[in-house]
C-alpha cells in the first residue's frame, strides 16, 4: 500500500511534459520524411527503426538478441504518379477521389456507363453488347448507389458488384460520404476509383493513369523489447505487456500520403512514453514489454504472427494493454473486452474516480479491430483502449500531428501505470 501511495504522488510530477514529448514522437512518425509508414520507399521499416532506436536509448532488453521479430506479407501498393481528370480537369488523389486499395492499373481514356438503381438488374446487357470495346478499354462503369446507400442490404449489393466490375473495367463508385482508405493484401484487374456525386455526370469521359504494384513476401517487422522486474525471480514469471501498431497506409501515388497522426503515432508516443518511464522506474513483481506491431492495417498481421511464434510463453502474460488512436480523449475513451474482464474493468473504473482522470470510460465487448484480438483468442487477458471525441479524421490524409490535439494524454499516462500497479 505504501508503493501505491507513493506511486499516485510521485506520478503527477512524472506526467509534466509528457504531452510535449508526446507531441515530438507524433511529429516525427506522421512526418513525409516516413511516407505514411507503409510499403513504399519502406515506410514501415523506418517507422520500425525509429521506435528500435528509442527503445535501445532509454534501455529496453531484448529477448533474443534483436529487437526485430520479422515476418512477412503480401501487399498492393500504388507506388508511382496517380492522375485522374474529369472533362479534362485534374482531381487531386487523397481530397477529390481515393484509389480503393485493392485496385489494378489502368491507362487512357475512357467512357461512362452508369450503374444506379434504375438499370443495376440490366446492366448485364450493356456488357454484352459492348463486350468488344470493353476488351479494348473504351469503358469504365460509375456505379450510383444514391438513396440506397443508406439501406445496408442495397449498399453491400452495391459493394460487391464493384469488385466483380473491377476484374473486367475500371469502376468508379460514388461516395458521398467520407473518404476513407485502407490497405489490402490482394489486387483486382482494373482500379477502383471513389468520388463525389458532383465531380461525375452521366456523359463523362475520363482520363486515368494508375499503377499499382503488388509485393508478394514483403518482410516487416515487430518491434519489442522489456524492462526486466526487480525481482527477478518473481518477475520471470509474470509480465505485463503494452502494445500499439506502428504501420499505417503509406502513399497513394506520388503526391497523397496518409500521414497516420491519430492511427497510430499517438499509440506509438504513448508506448514510447511508458517504455521511458518503466525504463527509469523498473517494478518490482513483473517485467513490462513493449510490443510495436507492423501489418496491423493490412490486417493484424504482425500481432497474429507473434501470437503463433511468442518470445515467451503467452501463459505468463498477466494482463495486456493495446493502445491505439490515443491522441484525443475529450469525450473520455473506450475499452474493448471490457465485458470479459469485468474485475479489470472496475478496476480502472475506481482509479479514474478517484483521480478525475476522465469525463467517461465507455464499456464494449470483444471485437476484431486492432492488435489485442489475436491475444484474445490465445486466452491473455487483454484490454484495447482508445479515445474518443475531438477530430474526426481516420484513415485520410487530414490525420495531421498539427491537428491532433493529444487533449488527454498525461492523464491516459497516469491512468495506464496505475492500472498496470493495481491489476
Amino acid at each position: 500500500m505504501r508503493a501505491l501511495l507513493f506511486l499516485i504522488a510521485y506520478l503527477p510530477l512524472v506526467a509534466v511534459g509528457q504531452q510535449k514529448k508526446a507531441q515530438k514522437y507524433v511529429y516525427d512518425l506522421a512526418s513525409p520524411e516516413f511516407y505514411g509508414r507503409g510499403y513504399t520507399h519502406g515506410g514501415d521499416s523506418l517507422a520500425a527503426n525509429y521506435i528500435r532506436s528509442k527503445f535501445k536509448t532509454f534501455g529496453l532488453q531484448t529477448f533474443d538478441d534483436s529487437f526485430y521479430q520479422y515476418f512477412k506479407l503480401n501487399v498492393n501498393t500504388f507506388p508511382g504518379t496517380i492522375n485522374l481528370s474529369i472533362d479534362n480537369k485534374d482531381l487531386e488523389a487523397g481530397k477529390d477521389f481515393i484509389v480503393d486499395p485493392y485496385s489494378g492499373s489502368a491507362d487512357g481514356e475512357f467512357d461512362l456507363f452508369l450503374i444506379n438503381s434504375q438499370n443495376v438488374f440490366s446492366f448485364e446487357s450493356f456488357i454484352q453488347q459492348n463486350a468488344e470495346d470493353i476488351r479494348d478499354n473504351k469503358w469504365a462503369v460509375i456505379i450510383h448507389p444514391g438513396e440506397e446507400a443508406d439501406n445496408p442490404d442495397s449498399l453491400l449489393k452495391y459493394q460487391s458488384l464493384k469488385y466483380q466490375l473491377s476484374q473486367i473495367m475500371p469502376v468508379f463508385y460514388v461516395n458521398d460520404k467520407k473518404l476513407t482508405w485502407g490497405a489490402a493484401r490482394e489486387h483486382t484487374r482494373f482500379p477502383i476509383i471513389e468520388l463525389k456525386s458532383e465531380l461525375v455526370l452521366e456523359e463523362n469521359r475520363v482520363q486515368l493513369s494508375i499503377k499499382n504494384k503488388f509485393i508478394e513476401a514483403y518482410q516487416s517487422q515487430n518491434v519489442i523489447g522489456y524492462i526486466p522486474g526487480s525481482k527477478k525471480c518473481k518477475a520471470k514469471k509474470h509480465f505485463k505487456v503494452i502494445t500499439a501498431h506502428y504501420d499505417h497506409l503509406g502513399e497513394m501515388g506520388d503526391k497523397a500520403y496518409i500521414p497516420g497522426a491519430n492511427d497510430n503515432a499517438s499509440g506509438c508516443a504513448m508506448l514510447l512514453s511508458l517504455a521511458q518511464y518503466y525504463a527509469e522506474n523498473p517494478p518490482k513483481d513483473y517485467s513490462v514489454v513493449f510490443m510495436a506491431f507492423g501489418g496491423e492495417e493490412a490486417g493484424l498481421v504482425g500481432s497474429k504472427y507473434y501470437t503463433e511464434n511468442p518470445l515467451f510463453p503467452l501463459s505468463k502474460i498477466d494482463f495486456l494493454l493495446n493502445l491505439d488512436l490515443q491522441g484525443t480523449g475529450e469525450e473520455g475513451i473506450t475499452v474493448v473486452n471490457a465485458t470479459l474482464h469485468q474485475k479489470e474493468f472496475q478496476t480502472l473504473l475506481e482509479i479514474n474516480k478517484g483521480q478525475d482522470y476522465l469525463s467517461k470510460i465507455k464499456k464494449r465487448g470483444p471485437a476484431q479491430n486492432s492488435d489485442h484480438y489475436f491475444f484474445t483468442k490465445k486466452g491473455v487477458p487483454a484490454f484495447f483502449i482508445y479515445t474518443m471525441g475531438g477530430i474526426s479524421a481516420y484513415h485520410d490524409i487530414y490525420d495531421k500531428a498539427e491537428t491532433l490535439p493529444l487533449t488527454e494524454f498525461n492523464d491516459l499516462f497516469k491512468l495506464y501505470i496505475e492500472f498496470l500497479e493495481k491489476i
